[in-house]
């Protein structure tokens, strides 16, 4: 069975981790940071932007693909997919200029309303299959 909505979601989410990481070391060498954030800010929030993508990422991934494997590859799941690569993205933009930027927010509401989604669909999904 092919997954179509989940790999792609996959795949987005794995470029984005890669960019969030090269971003540290292109940080890391500019203020000669080896381990840690050496007390800079823009390094601290490159740090917090890739591990919270990195907390995120895999339990919605694991919750798609076990929504796709019950109800397919629908609009619900491309849309809630979509809303959450925004989200993923929103936040990692809005952290990344500064602490309190809106962009933070909604990118943190999406993340929250995307995982929410998908674990109600999953589980209607999973309800409605007895």
């Amino acid at each position: 069975m092919q997954i179509p909505v989940t790999a792609a979601c996959a795949a987005l989410c794995g470029l984005l981790i890669l960019t969030l990481g090269v971003r540290i070391t292109k940080l890391r060498l500019q203020h000669r940071v080896a381990l840690g954030d050496g007390g800079e800010p823009a390094l601290m929030r490159a740090i917090r932007v890739h591990g919270n993508t990195v907390e995120f990422v895999p339990i919605f991934l694991i919750l798609s693909l076990c929504y796709e494997l019950y109800a397919g590859a629908n609009w619900a799941l491309i849309t809630v997919v979509a809303l959450f690569l925004l989200g993923r993205l929103s936040f990692a933009v809005g952290l990344s200029l500064s602490l309190l930027h809106p962009l933070r927010r909604v990118g943190a509401a999406l993340s929250y309303l995307t995982l929410l989604l998908i674990s109600v669909l999953l589980l209607a999904a999973v309800v409605t299959q007895f």
